[in-house]
């Protein structure tokens, strides 16, 4: 049985702290300079961002969508991102990923943050059903070297099994990963959210995917049902 649970605090207009954070969609993440500093091949656009400060200085949160191996995916401007179905090498991995990224002053203590990524891996419209992970040790990480860092996930990924992610409430498939179809039309809600050592919230950006035919399988589609009309008025 697939069970659920509402995250009210997750909510996109959500800002606690210092009068709330900011939700902007930008052409990149600013913090960053020409790439992100968590791989070659992720660039730093199409992030819609969060931002705030507090007693340490600047924060800057940001999430995206891209399609593996192609680049940024066409999007809204206000958060919601457009991704073709399907798996592009027949592995059963999705066709696109999830970036996440952060920013922090160089004087932030990173102990005094946790760093909170929650999906929706429901595909239908208008329903939900979210695994919350708590990825501040990648924040952590990152800050031993740098104040800004993030990744990029798939929802095929392990990432998302029972031995990396400390997930809840959600069905696992025979491998012991998530239950997700790479193949399956819908949207999917992101969050990412910055908080204090309190648990206030600091920061917050949201995304929808939204899961789309691809152009060659609408074109396939339309043959179908054109050739349908054909056969029926044949008869």
């Amino acid at each position: 049985m697939k069970l659920s649970i509402v995250l009210g605090a997750l909510a996109l207009t959500t800002g606690t702290a210092l009068g709330g954070a900011i939700v902007t969609h930008e052409d990149s993440f600013l913090a960053f300079g020409a790439t992100m500093p968590y791989g070659s091949g992720n660039s730093n656009s199409n992030f819609t961002i969060a931002r705030n400060s507090d007693t340490f200085g600047d924060i800057e949160i940001g999430l995206k969508a891209k399609e593996r191996y192609v680049g940024d995916l066409t999007t809204n401007g206000a958060g919601r991102y457009y991704a073709p179905a399907g798996s592009p090498t027949n592995d059963g991995i999705s066709s696109w990923n999830i970036d996440f990224a952060f920013a922090l002053s160089q004087n932030a203590i990173p102990a005094n943050y946790s760093l909170i990524l929650s999906v929706d891996f429901d595909a239908g419209f208008g329903t939900q059903s979210w695994v919350t992970l708590d990825i501040t040790q990648t924040l952590q990480n990152f800050f031993l070297n740098t104040s800004s860092g993030g990744d990029s996930q798939n929802l095929n990924f392990s990432f998302w099994s029972t031995s990396t992610s400390g997930l809840f409430n959600r069905e696992l498939d025979a491998t012991n990963y998530m239950a997700f179809d790479a193949n399956a039309f819908g949207e999917y809600d992101i969050n990412l959210s910055l908080r204090d050592a309190a648990g206030a919230m600091l920061a917050e950006s949201a995304i929808v995917v939204e899961v789309v035919p691809t152009p060659g399988s609408m074109a396939l589609l339309g043959l179908g049902g054109l050739a349908a009309v054909r056969r029926r008025r044949r008869r």
